[in-house]
């Protein structure tokens, strides 16, 4: 089997680290990209030799995010495998090229694997027909099933617990060791943040509830002391929407926790006078 560089687009990264996890074992190299403009400039860089993508990411500068890539002359013959929301098996695909390949999600593992060697030049047929035992289920742990830790890691490097080491401890590592990838972290029941690294800088970070992102979002979660940590190494496109070092992140971060406890240290000290 010829083995391959392959980029998969998906913003569900469940999907992303179980393709990613099949095609991996199969000897391939892959990158991992979670929106248009991030998957625009991977692929512009990497010259995939093949795309799996998801048709449902919002449009790039009006149009489909493979169909400006596919306007560069390089990359205007790259394979790609779209992945189609239940129902729509016929839909159109704006772009699409007859040498193009489609799969339905839900999709067994077994499809993944020989629709790629297919649009790599292998001779193993495709198959799209799908029935309710899909990609492996989701092993059970104790936790959330609705938090995004739930179920398989496949590209988990690094994960812990924020009351063992804390999340600045974790950022300057990653810097240190200039990694690339996520840094998912989950505080509470409801609050998760994600810290996207390039070369161990942050270049964009988020928070979902409430929803925070930039250097802001990076603050919030430093004041974060207890929750889980996960790394998922990877490499991560896009611009960098922060413009500042991981250094200068966690200075500052530092410099806004102790404003914050001294400013809640008098009024402490005024309700204890009261009694």
């Amino acid at each position: 089997m010829k083995a391959g560089r392959v980029l998969v687009v998906d913003d569900d990264l469940w999907i992303q680290r179980t393709t990613a996890s099949v095609l991996g074992q199969q000897g391939h190299q892959v990158s991992l990209a979670g929106d248009g403009p991030s998957a625009f400039a991977l692929a512009s860089r990497i010259r995939p030799d093949v795309i799996v993508t998801a048709t449902s990411l919002p449009a790039l500068d009006g149009w489909p995010w493979w169909e400006r890539l596919r306007a560069l002359p390089a990359c205007a013959n790259i394979p790609i495998v779209f992945l189609l929301p239940t129902g729509d098996e016929d839909a159109a695909i704006s772009g699409a090229l007859s040498f193009d390949q489609r799969l339905r999600k839900p999709f067994r593992v077994e499809q993944m694997e020989r629709v790629v060697v297919t649009v790599l030049g292998g001779e193993k047929p495709v198959e799209t027909t799908t029935s309710e035992a899909a990609l492996p289920g989701r092993p059970h742990r104790s936790v959330d099933p609705t938090k995004p830790s739930a179920g398989h890691r496949p590209l988990s490097a690094l994960r812990g617990q924020l009351d063992q080491i804390t999340l600045s401890s974790v950022a300057t590592i990653l810097e240190m060791e200039r990694k690339n990838g996520i840094l998912l972290v989950e505080h509470g029941p409801q609050t998760t943040g994600r810290l996207f690294l390039r070369k161990g800088r942050i270049i964009r970070a988020s928070v979902d509830e409430p929803a925070v992102s930039g250097a802001a979002a990076v603050y919030d979660m430093l004041t974060w002391g207890e929750g889980t940590f996960d790394f998922l190494a990877g490499d991560v496109g896009g611009v960098d929407e922060i413009q500042a070092s991981t250094t200068y992140l966690l200075i500052e971060g530092a410099r806004r926790l102790d404003e914050a406890k001294a400013a809640r240290k008098p009024r402490a000290e005024t309700q204890e006078n009261k009694f």
